[in-house]
């Protein structure tokens, strides 16, 4: 048994949302990464320069096999007036287009957000059918990631959106898992692994306590905090995992400048850990 998966840096991990997040950033630092692609986080101002977007990211000559969508679509899909949920919608046709242009194979979703969190689940849930639909006629796949939670927990919610329309696919960050206690009960999952639903994984580490230190939200890269990321490979290599794995951890120095050595490492860390895998071949 072998793991065939690509390494990709998340974009998200040298922008900032929202004083930095200038698509040129992922043609200058992209080229300076040993990484296999990027994962592109789109953000709400690129709606009104999407073709320039395009033009700008197929030209660098870079691959983008995941597009993180906008993260205000799950939000507009849980609100209970029907022309908030469209603008979701229109949102996520601009995510497709900028996903099909780029060749991407994934458009990684949050289904729900802050700050109803998972409060009216129902009503993110209803415009899933027509979601689903959308991405494929793009050529996309939609994976809902596992993201925080108040009413229930992140593999809950995907479970019950597989149930609701059984396409769903699923994005696992490392991080929430954690927060949730989840880290090591999602391999136990075998509704997610049997049918190989997990199509792509965000490494972040975490504190053991919550997100946020004074208020403010800290990201520790892979090694930092206390995730066994060693038990976490080992097992993600049992479940025969083939998709693609991001760091997605930001990494800037005291001056605010992106510190493109601590994003290597990160990678490095990750590349490290999915080689030494029997049986392991990383492309």
């Amino acid at each position: 048994m072998s793991l065939r998966a690509h390494l990709l840096c998340s974009s998200g991990a040298f922008s900032r949302y929202p004083d930095s997040i200038d698509h040129r950033a992922i043609q200058h630092i992209g080229p300076q990464l040993d990484v296999d692609g990027i994962e592109v986080m789109f953000y709400p101002q690129w709606y009104t320069q999407l073709d320039a977007i395009i033009a700008g990211l197929r030209h660098s000559g870079l691959r983008f096999p995941v597009i993180h969508g906008d993260k205000a679509i799950g939000v507009a899909f849980g609100k209970a007036d029907a022309t908030e949920r469209e603008q979701g919608m229109t949102w996520l046709e601009a995510n497709c287009k900028l996903g099909n242009a780029l060749e991407a194979e994934v458009v990684v979703l949050h289904l729900w957000g802050w700050p109803e969190l998972d409060d009216h689940l129902e009503q993110n849930f209803e415009p899933l059918h027509r979601a689903l639909d959308m991405t494929s006629r793009y050529g996309l796949q939609l994976a809902i990631e596992t993201i925080p939670c108040r009413l229930h927990d992140p593999l809950y919610n995907v479970q019950q959106a597989i149930a609701y329309d059984e396409r769903s696919q699923v994005t696992l960050d490392t991080e929430f898992l954690a927060l949730h206690n989840q880290i090591e009960t999602v391999f136990a999952q075998d509704w997610l692994w049997e049918e190989q639903r997990i199509k792509h994984i965000h490494i972040k580490d975490f504190s053991g306590a919550g997100l946020s230190v004074n208020g403010e939200r800290r990201y520790l890269h892979p090694g930092e905090g206390c995730i066994d990321f060693d038990a976490f490979f080992a097992r993600l290599q049992t479940k025969a995992f083939s998709g693609t794995i991001s760091l997605e951890s930001p990494a800037r120095d005291s001056n605010g400048d992106i510190d493109v050595d601590k994003l290597q490492r990160g990678l490095d860390f990750i590349r490290q850990h999915m080689t030494n895998m029997p049986g392991a071949h990383v492309e």
